[in-house]
This record gives structure tokens, sequence and C-alpha cells, in this order.
């Protein structure tokens, strides 16, 4: 039960860290509108409203369009590897051991919103449940995370 739990700590650290990147992205783009909008404002060019949604909208395309990339690019292109995964020695594969296509992938980042309910506990409670430590999107997808160190075969 403690390794069970061992690594649904270290994929909620894994998690936290993906999270963390798209938002900070996300920040950095809305401070540089916003400081793009504050002498356009000044000038009369933009409305006063721009000041408020102009980063806003871009915080949230922004945080949402790296998320899409840290979840579903990074991996099909660094053997299923996240940032955060890179981090904490994680690896997504098949049920066989392979490498997961993109439609892996992208299941697996739709269903992270329902994993993610209750502050992440959805998934918490699966992977610890599961026999191969699989969170919702995990069994949907038939992929599976592994320590990069595991020796599974």
């Amino acid at each position: 039960m403690t390794e069970r739990l061992g690594m649904a700590g270290r994929r909620v650290v894994q998690a936290v860290l993906d999270r963390a990147l798209a938002t900070g992205v996300g920040v950095f783009a809305a401070l540089g509108i916003g400081l793009i909008a504050i002498p356009l404002l000044r000038w009369g060019w933009v409305p006063p409203k721009l000041i408020l949604w102009g980063p806003l909208i871009t915080f949230i395309a922004v945080s949402y369009a790296g998320d899409i990339v840290i979840q579903i690019w990074v991996p099909v292109r660094r053997g299923g590897v996240t940032p955060g995964m890179l981090v904490m020695g994680l690896r997504v594969e098949t049920l066989r051991g392979g490498q997961p296509n993109g439609r892996a992938y992208l299941i697996r980042w739709v269903l992270l919103t329902v994993d993610g309910l209750l502050l992440g506990l959805v998934a918490v409670v699966t992977i610890a449940a599961t026999k191969r430590r699989q969170r919702l999107g995990d069994l949907v997808a038939r992929t599976m995370v592994v320590r990069v160190d595991e020796d599974r075969r």
C-alpha cells in the first residue's frame, strides 16, 4: 500500500509542476499584454476595458494552450514524458510497454477534468485503488505511468 501511495504522491507533484508551468507562462503572457495595453490606453488607441479584459483573456488562452502543449505535444515528441514527469522520474507507457499515440494523450488530457475533481482526490483514490496505479484517464486511454528506473518486464 505504501508503494501505491508513493506513486500517487509522485504523480500529484508531477501534476502540480506541469500545471504551474502552464499557469506561469499564462501569467507572463498576461503581464506582457498588460504592459502593451498601458501606453495604448494612455494614447487613446484602445478602450479602457482592454486593461482588464486583454490580460485576462490572454492568461486563460495561453494557460489552456500551454496545458495542451505540456500534456499532449511534449509527451508525443519526448517519449511519454511531460516536464513534471521528467523531474519526478516518470513516463507514460501503453499497457504493453510501448509509447502511446497522440489519441491516447488526448484522452488522458480530456479526462484530467474528471481526475482533477475535489482537488485531485478522484485521481489519487483511483491511482491508489487500481492494480497498475492508473488514474481514470489512464484506464480509458489504456496507458499507465511508470517510474523511469522501474523494470516491469
